[in-house]
């Protein structure tokens, strides 16, 4: 399949590129119409791309909403997709590689982003440093499919990892929140929506500290997520949480996890609406079976109707958070780019929740001055802000190197895990009710591990992100263009074949 998109794309190299004015004098660097350079790597805001599609200006290819594109600095009307890019680039160190005067070499080179750019000493795609595989095609389809299976089996016990980290973190968050506000008059901490812009400032200095501490700099990060997206994002999520912690006032409700109940459903919805999970017939009958398994492993379930309002708001709200979170939520940068990520929603998240407070109840501002047990709340407001914040980053994770799908299936895991420490503990009966809920989500969750294992298999790294453009991992480079003017000639020298078909004699009517 070696059609117009390729053809369109090499073309870059030379008809887009080289008609520009080069900063380097080399001819190689990549700028858009105006001749700014292209280095300004983003996404579409939320609110962008509903209307009007955006074509890539190398291959014409509509790039979708959801994807990365590389823009100027100065805003011109001018995109680059991510498969355009990199071959762009690939073919310039292919280039390169075929040079021999070192300093022309090392010109060439320079050109290339540094991130990319390999040693002068040491050309990349040379048969010294990538022997052939022995055996042909036959045992590099078998270390390929070799591969595949190594990255995939780390791709699941990354999600195993993350899935217990955040019923964890959930746990401590839900169990401490709750011990602050329970008891009516005599609650530890008297406003939930206080609370939960209490603890959501204090995780955005534990994830700013965290990623701070592990040297992440967002200024030379293409895929940081811009402070206005961040702080759209962290509204809703702090409207989100605080409705979650008026719930939480309910010692019944946080036993029962109500606050978690349709959050599979949510993360489901969300995953539709932004096109990562096809909807399908085998979709809608596992969201009923983990609905149903969490309803029923929960212990409890008739005063779950109480606090529903409430949870079917914050529900709503989680799901344009969601949506809108995939647009910007960076694919690469590891765990730092995360935890920068998350202190950026929440400290605009943590101002929510201080505004609704002095709205609704201006009082309990004067209340913190007397709590009646002090030592207390600060022992359990650091645990809970942590908690918080690590809830959080693990969700960005999961959904990193899975889907929101993925992560609404591994929602009910709390109840799971809740249900056989209460057995264990010998605070609860098991009940006929409770080991039906779990075989309905063991079944369920069966069913979608098989079918992620086998649709990711091939799809997946060796740290458990997604492949998006396997385009951009390219066997040969293609046929160096050094001009506009030849490669319009190479374009219109092609002959055209016309199927012709043999003339029929005219038939006279007598």
């Amino acid at each position: 399949h070696f059609g117009s998109r390729h053809v369109g794309s090499i073309a870059i190299v030379a008809p887009v590129v080289a008609s520009m004015k080069p900063a380097h004098g080399n001819g190689v660097e990549l700028a858009c119409k105006q001749g700014h350079p292209v280095t300004k790597y983003k996404k579409l805001r939320p609110w962008q791309g509903h209307v009007k599609d955006k074509a890539c200006s190398g291959c014409a290819q509509v790039i979708d909403r959801k994807d990365f594109r590389w823009r100027c600095n100065h805003h011109c009307d001018w995109d680059l997709c991510e498969v355009c890019y990199d071959r762009h680039w690939t073919h310039v160190i292919h280039s390169a590689a075929k040079v021999q005067d070192p300093a022309l070499r090392l010109e060439l080179l320079e050109a290339v982003p540094e991130e990319r750019r390999p040693s002068p000493d040491d050309p990349p795609f040379s048969p010294s440093k990538h022997p052939p595989r022995q055996g042909g095609a036959a045992a590099g389809s078998a270390v390929a499919a070799s591969e595949a299976s190594s990255s995939l089996k780390s791709t699941f016990v990354l999600l195993i990892v993350l899935a217990s980290a955040w019923v964890a973190s959930s746990m401590c968050y839900s169990s401490g929140a709750t011990k602050l506000l329970s008891g009516g008059d005599k609650a530890l901490f008297p406003d939930p929506w206080l609370l939960s812009g209490v603890v959501h400032i204090g995780g955005a200095i534990v994830c700013k500290a965290i990623a701070y501490l592990t040297k992440y700099d967002a200024e030379q990060d293409k895929e940081a997520v811009d402070t206005m997206s961040a702080s759209v994002l962290g509204l809703m999520f702090g409207l989100e949480n605080g409705l979650y912690a008026k719930v939480l006032c309910d010692v019944a409700a946080e036993s029962r996890h109500d606050v978690y109940v349709l959050r599979p459903l949510v993360l489901a919805a969300s995953g539709v609406l932004a096109g990562t999970n096809k909807p399908s017939a085998r979709l809608v009958v596992s969201v009923v079976c983990v609905l149903l398994g969490s309803w029923l492993t929960s212990t409890g379930g008739a005063g779950f109707l109480t606090s529903f309002p409430w949870i079917a708001l914050a529900g709503g709200i989680s799901i344009f958070r969601w949506v809108f979170t995939l647009n910007v939520l960076p694919r690469h940068g590891g765990l730092p780019s995360l935890w920068c990520f998350a202190g950026q929603m929440m400290w605009p998240s943590g101002l929510v929740g201080f505004e609704i407070a002095f709205m609704s109840n201006h009082g309990s501002y004067r209340q913190l001055l007397h709590l009646p047990n002090p030592l207390e709340v600060l022992k359990i407001v650091p645990a809970i802000a942590l908690a918080c914040g690590l809830q959080l980053l693990v969700e960005f994770r999961v959904v990193q190197a899975s889907s929101l799908w993925i992560l609404g299936l591994c929602i009910p895991l709390l109840q799971v895990s809740t249900l056989g420490l209460s057995v264990v503990t010998s605070e609860g009966d098991l009940t006929l009710s409770n080991l039906l809920g779990v075989a309905v989500y063991g079944v369920a969750l069966t069913v979608e591990a098989a079918a992620f294992l086998k649709e990711r298999a091939p799809g997946t790294d060796a740290n458990g992100y997604l492949k998006l453009a396997e385009e951009s991992q390219v066997s040969s480079p293609p046929e160096p263009w050094h001009s506009a003017q030849e490669a319009r000639n190479r374009q219109y020298a092609q002959p055209q074949q016309i199927k012709s078909e043999p003339l029929r004699k005219p038939h006279h009517r007598n």
